[in-house]
């Protein structure tokens, strides 16, 4: 029950900043700022630092099979963090950040074959129960029907690139646990942003508006700075909370990360049918609630 607690409590709290990070970024990017140089940057802070921090906690022990994770992980994060960037770009936060309760149900068979974990039956129910949400998330159409309307959504450029992403972070979930086990959540934080944010700007180099943009980057250095920080906080909490769980109710848990954002999103963004989106928010949260104490 205690680890319960722990795990419960450092999600909440971290995965708070997550969603301010959400919110920060959307508000940033509709100021015109590019998003490779804003994931890129800011993701690099977030390495640099929590490297430099190490000098002062320690590193820890690399156990057998940390790089092999780290790079699938990364790899894969190189991808999904663009495509979630993107997808804020273009589509409301409050829209596309629940999108990510779609990863625990697909965390249930990667947390298998990866970790060999077990869920239980009320664990799945809790799980399942988190992507109800979903049918809550988008504004009904009068000219059409409930099922037809939840199709055309799904269809928006904004929720594909949503839904991709949430496949990509299934996959590499279990990972992320497997390199936190085998090292720590301080070392796995500042391995992985370096390596993705510099995979990220490395990538852009090759566009040809990439000098240009580079420019800017004194001119957003508040912009990359305060997300880096607040990445911080949320991403070294949340990999401490998966030494209490398994990877498929941490996956869940890890889904407050969304409410925060709709939450947030309705506050400083003013984004529209926030209400609804809190209701599909709220629905996730009682599966979660299911999944940590029942699960």
């Amino acid at each position: 029950m205690m680890d319960s607690l722990i795990f419960l409590g450092l999600m909440f709290v971290g995965t708070f900043f997550l969603g301010l990070n959400d919110v920060l970024q959307r508000r940033y990017l509709l100021k015109g700022v590019n998003e490779q140089i804003l994931l890129g940057f800011s993701f690099l802070v977030v390495g640099v630092i929590t490297f430099l921090s190490l000098f002062v906690f320690g590193f820890p022990e690399i156990k057998s099979g940390f790089w092999q994770a780290l790079g699938i992980t990364a790899a894969l994060g190189v991808i999904s963090q663009n495509v979630f960037m993107r997808a804020l770009k273009i589509g409301e936060a409050s829209m596309v950040s629940p999108l990510r309760l779609l990863t625990p149900p697909l965390v249930i068979i990667t947390g298998f074959l990866v970790l060999g974990e077990v869920t239980s039956l009320w664990g799945i129910i809790g799980i399942f129960i988190t992507i109800a949400g979903v049918w809550f998330l988008f504004p009904p159409a009068e000219s059409v029907g409930i099922f037809h309307n939840f199709l055309k959504n799904l269809a928006r450029p904004e929720v594909v690139l949503g839904i991709l992403g949430s496949l990509l972070f299934a996959i590499s979930f279990p990972f992320d646990k497997k390199a936190v086990v085998t090292s720590s959540a301080l070392f796995l934080t500042a391995t992985f942003f370096f390596v993705v944010g510099s995979a990220t700007l490395l990538l852009s180099s090759f566009r040809r508006n990439f000098r240009r943009e580079l420019k800017s980057v004194w001119q957003w250095r508040y912009a990359v700075l305060s997300t880096g920080f607040i990445l911080i906080l949320g991403a070294l909490l949340t990999s401490q909370a998966l030494n209490y769980s398994l990877a498929s109710y941490a996956a869940s848990a890890k889904r407050m990360w969304s409410f925060w954002t709709v939450l947030l999103a309705g506050k400083f963004l003013s984004e529209k049918h926030i209400g609804r989106r809190l209701g599909a928010s709220a629905v996730m949260f009682s599966g979660i609630l299911i999944t940590v104490f029942l699960g």
